[in-house]
């Protein structure tokens, strides 16, 4: 029964392997420990070290719900190379995955396809249809089919448990200061640059009107400092999220100023990084005082970026 369809270069090798398995939302630092425990121990048998991630998340199939990405699938592969894994397999959650039982699961997926010696998950882990496997669930198997099980504790953070759902909330509430530390590095997301409504030039601050590429967790409406990457160029940048109360516009955009920068970037790919949240978005009399507004937003920008796009 063939459930993977991108094993191929994995298979060629036919030495087994050491398998971590989940969505990976994030790659946040509660994901990055199970990682290193996978590639540590990988390296110690000998063998490659295998991330089972998703395409879809399987909430979507199961419960019909879809939470919004913390990582695009194309990021989300680049961070998991970046932490050693030889090779992510990503599979296509569908209802047949999603009926397999924890046994036949272990079996068809971990023994007889990825061969694994051993399978690092968090504590929290659990699989198989309608959720019904767990860690114990896994060591059972695990016994039983000849492969070893690591449980790697939780990252525990002030506010609780890191999970990609705590995250989705410090999203959500426009806590990007604190997701940089849930994540081990800044939240962002990637998108096109499309026309807007050609204000900001007249205003003295040129805008780039990003068109998200994915369902993004988006900040609240307001005012953020980040950076925003075009091509290998960093620029320093001040973001703004909303409807533009001032003008009246009514749809929410997701504008982006890069400091010290002029050229058109009409139809360029774009990621943004945000660092840090300057202040909720407001109403303003006038153009003289939003003007008087967004030259204060950029001084602050550049005080705490350094005044300069970072590495």
């Amino acid at each position: 029964m063939r459930l993977l369809k991108h094993t191929r270069d994995f298979e060629k090798y036919g030495t087994g392997s050491v398998v971590t398995i989940g969505v990976f939302d994030g790659v946040h630092r509660g994901h990055q420990a199970i990682i290193a425990e996978c590639v540590s121990e990988a390296a110690r048998r000998g063998v490659p070290s295998v991330a089972l991630t998703f395409e879809r998340n399987p909430r979507e199939v199961v419960c019909g719900d879809s939470p919004c990405v913390i990582t695009s699938p194309g990021s989300k592969l680049d961070v998991l190379a970046s932490l050693g894994i030889d090779y992510t397999i990503s599979v296509s959650f569908g209802r047949s995955f999603a009926s397999m039982s924890p046994a036949e699961f272990c079996q068809k997926v971990l023994v007889e396809q990825l061969g694994a010696q051993q399978v690092c998950v968090g504590e929290n882990f659990h699989f198989g249809k309608n959720g019904a496997g767990d860690v114990g669930t896994l060591a059972s198997e695990g016994a039983r089919l000849g492969f070893d099980v690591d449980v790697v504790s939780l990252v525990e953070l002030d506010l609780g448990p890191l999970s990609s759902t705590l995250i989705r909330g410090l999203i959500c509430e426009g806590r990007v200061s604190e997701v940089y530390e849930a994540l081990g590095r800044p939240y962002t997301v990637t998108g096109r640059v499309v026309p807007g409504h050609h204000r900001g030039k007249s205003l003295g601050f040129p805008t780039a009107n990003l068109r998200l590429e994915r369902d993004f967790c988006v900040p609240p409406d307001g005012v953020y400092a980040g950076i925003a990457l075009l091509g290998d160029a960093r620029h320093l940048c001040a973001i703004n999220i909303g409807s533009n109360p001032t003008f009246g516009d009514g749809e929410t955009a997701l504008e982006v100023f890069l400091i010290d920068f002029e050229t058109n970037i009409y139809g360029e790919a774009l990621e943004i990084e945000f660092h840090h949240r300057l202040r909720e978005e407001i109403a303003f009399e006038g153009e003289e005082e939003l003007v008087r507004q967004m030259r204060k937003d950029v001084k602050r920008a550049r005080a705490l970026m350094g005044g300069r796009a970072t590495p």
